[in-house]
């Protein structure tokens, strides 16, 4: 006999609406909305955050649907900028529905979070993730059981798989809860006192004492609500605790099944690769073999890029243009920015090899290896999260030690990342590595890395022995091991460099217009003022003041050094204008020449380590020899490496820590950044 339920028509959307995608770190949710939509994952920042945004478009029964990933959160309570984002998104920008994600191999925890969600009075749908890596520790969920205890609608899915049957109509369903459960009498009355004009779960919050959209008169009796109940010796937030997990263990015993023995994979590479002697060593070759796959699979489309910059370049000599016009289009446009656009295939492949690492749950383990590292530096162990942020970006790394508890941790991690060799500064490395250390070029760019990193953890110890305090404990997850779908990590590494290429194109932008504008000026006052500078560092083995007059303009983004250097370096090179049919013929060849290198690139992965390019350097890097020598350029890595940060890092760095703190930061960073230049010139 049929359900009325189950013939009842199917939900129709009437407008375009927005799904907001709630759940644990590490249940899948980007894969799930890579799954449902199909389409390329959008990447961004929340509007006054820096934190990443992900999201992706659905066309579903003729309506725009925006499939919103919210950062992995246990709690809706906040203890970080990503969980307080949570909350202020439901509550300020409440979204059509809401898609609790669920682990199905961790049902009870992820059963925490949904009854907070519940009790928001958003519409809401289930979606029990990860039922293979359920199976493989020998348990099963049971939807119709989860949905009948919860009074939801609940789909089950493997979303890596692509396994999402049924996920959208069940969404579809989704439905403003019943309250899921009752707490103890004494809190119960004070919710029944309050949450007449506002959610249950609104003034649930207010009675914890957390910051949530009240009316003013609700805040003062929620204030007195809450000084009663602790009068009395009762602690809202502990009997709320104490109510949810008690009601998540009871629904997850009804709906989770033994179903046969669990599989030991994890726990046997786990033996190994968090080995308190092999896990450090293991962490740095991982390290290591991301930089070799990068640099072995993009050298043929840096070379490739290179040459359609020649090409565009002679191209543009030949249009019928004033030759001022044609003077800003070659070397501004296509010298400047498109020397830096040359490096997005290093920018790409380095984000496919981190968001491997990620996504496969061996971070999570470098992480848990780090953190010894991190207590011997007197840090907390969640200190390592926004130093590895860093190496994507200082100015979100920045940001993220707001969740450090203590102030003075705050400060040494803040004023250690930019030391670290974010993803700006890899153009630069790229550039000089393949110029004057071809056969190195990944030893030095994974030297430079280790060399930031270290100066970065010494700064912060230092600071810990002159400003003690503050480093604390902190519980880590380690998620089983997974391999990812390629599709996912595509789209996640295309996203992020189309994001940051996006970011730093204003940049760059202004400030190649206005380094080619100053060298065409009449007297020149930018190669003066270069000039003026260039003796400084003279010790350094840098004598031109080219090299010097490109750092001015990286202090707005490192990205501009190597955009800089291909104005003035090449700007005044016009070369002989080139056919159309010529010019695609040679683009023709060099595609074919890229392709054959990549399948070589592979083939080499596994080689002897050593990058010998066999590809011709391209304009830029063959004009770099001629004004410095491998002394000088390694002195001039190492400067870029260290010295002070863009103007988006120091920022972040005055809101976080302060304005004397950001100005200290500056002074200290350039100071280091050319004594231990200055050593690196008497190392070669």
């Amino acid at each position: 006999m049929a359900c009325p339920r189950c013939a009842s028509p199917a939900p129709v959307l009437t407008k375009d609406e927005r799904w907001a995608l709630v759940g644990n770190p590490n249940t899948g949710k980007s894969s799930l909305i890579n799954a449902l939509a199909g389409s390329r994952l959008e990447v961004g920042n929340w509007p006054g955050t820096t934190l990443e945004r992900l999201s992706a478009p659905l066309l579903l029964q003729g309506k725009r649907v925006e499939l919103v990933d919210l950062p992995g959160t246990y709690s809706l309570l906040p203890t970080s900028p990503e969980e307080g984002l949570v909350l202020r998104e439901l509550l300020e920008h409440p979204p059509d529905r809401v898609v609790a994600v669920l682990d199905a191999g961790n049902l009870e925890r992820s059963l925490v979070l949904v009854l907070e969600l519940m009790e928001l009075g958003l519409p809401l749908a289930l979606v029990v993730n990860l039922l293979d890596e359920a199976e493989a520790k020998g348990l099963k969920v049971d939807l119709l059981a989860l949905e009948e205890a919860l009074g939801l609608p609940v789909a089950g899915a493997v979303a890596s798989r692509g396994r999402v049957e049924g996920v959208l109509d069940k969404v579809l369903e989704a439905r403003v809860p019943p309250p899921p459960l009752s707490y103890p009498t004494p809190l119960e009355e004070a919710l029944k006192a309050l949450e007449g004009p506002v959610p249950r779960g609104v003034a649930l919050l207010a009675l914890l004492g957390e910051e949530a959209p009240l009316p003013q008169g609700v805040r003062e009796r929620a204030a007195l609500w809450r000084r009663a109940l602790l009068e009395k010796g009762l602690d809202p937030y502990l009997l709320a605790l104490e109510g949810r997990y008690t009601k998540a263990r009871e629904v997850a015993a009804r709906a989770l099944k033994r179903v046969g023995s669990p599989s030991g994979l994890t726990e046997r590479l786990d033996r190994l690769v968090l080995h308190p002697l092999l896990g450090l060593p293991l962490f740095l070759l991982a390290l290591f073999l991301a930089f070799r796959f990068t640099f072995a699979l993009s050298t043929p489309w840096v070379d490739l890029l290179g040459q359609v910059q020649e090409v565009a370049t002679r191209w543009i000599w030949g249009l019928p243009f004033p030759g001022l016009l044609r003077s800003f289009l070659a070397e501004g446009v296509v010298g400047g920015v498109g020397t830096v656009l040359a490096f997005t295939p290093v920018l790409f492949l380095l984000y496919l090899a981190l968001a491997f690492l990620e996504t496969s749950g061996f971070m999570a383990r470098m992480a848990f290896v780090a953190d010894r590292l991190m207590q011997a530096l007197r840090l907390p162990g969640q200190a390592f999260i926004p130093l590895v942020l860093g190496f994507g970006c200082n100015v979100p790394a920045v940001y993220a030690t707001r969740a450090l508890g203590h102030p003075l941790d705050r400060l040494r991690v803040a004023l250690a990342i930019p030391f670290l060799a974010c993803s700006a500064r890899l153009p630069v490395f790229s550039l000089f590595a393949f110029a004057f250390f071809r056969d190195q070029a990944a030893w030095v760019v994974f030297g430079l890395y280790l060399l930031g990193l270290g100066v970065g953890l010494l700064t912060a110890f230092l600071l810990g022995r002159l400003l003690p305090g503050g480093g604390g404990e902190g519980a880590m997850e380690l998620p089983p091991y997974r391999f990812p779908p390629w599709r996912l990590l595509l789209r996640l590494s295309w996203g992020r460099t189309l994001s940051f290429v996006q970011g730093a194109g204003g940049p760059i932008l202004l400030a190649v217009v206005a380094v080619w504008g100053l060298l065409h000026l009449p007297g020149h006052p930018y190669e003066a003022l270069a000039q003026g500078l260039t003796p400084l560092f003279a010790p350094l083995g840098i004598g031109d003041w080219r090299l010097v007059g490109a750092l001015i303009p990286g202090f707005v983004a490192k990205e501009v050094v190597v955009g800089t250097l291909g104005v003035s370096l090449l700007g005044g090179e016009a070369l002989a204008p080139l056919g159309l049919g010529e010019g695609l013929r040679a683009l023709g060849q060099g595609a074919l020449q890229a392709l054959w290198g990549t399948l070589q690139g592979l083939g080499g992965l596994l080689a002897p380590p050593s990058l010998a390019l066999e590809t011709p350097p391209t304009p830029l890097q063959a004009a770099l020899p001629g004004v410095v020598g491998p002394q000088g350029a390694l002195a001039y890595l190492v400067f870029v490496l260290l010295y002070t940060p863009c103007v988006a890092t120091l920022t972040a760095l005055r809101q976080v820590v302060g304005p004397r703190w950001a100005a200290f930061a500056v002074a200290y960073q350039l100071l280091l950044a050319y004594l231990l230049a200055f050593l690196a010139s008497r190392l070669w």
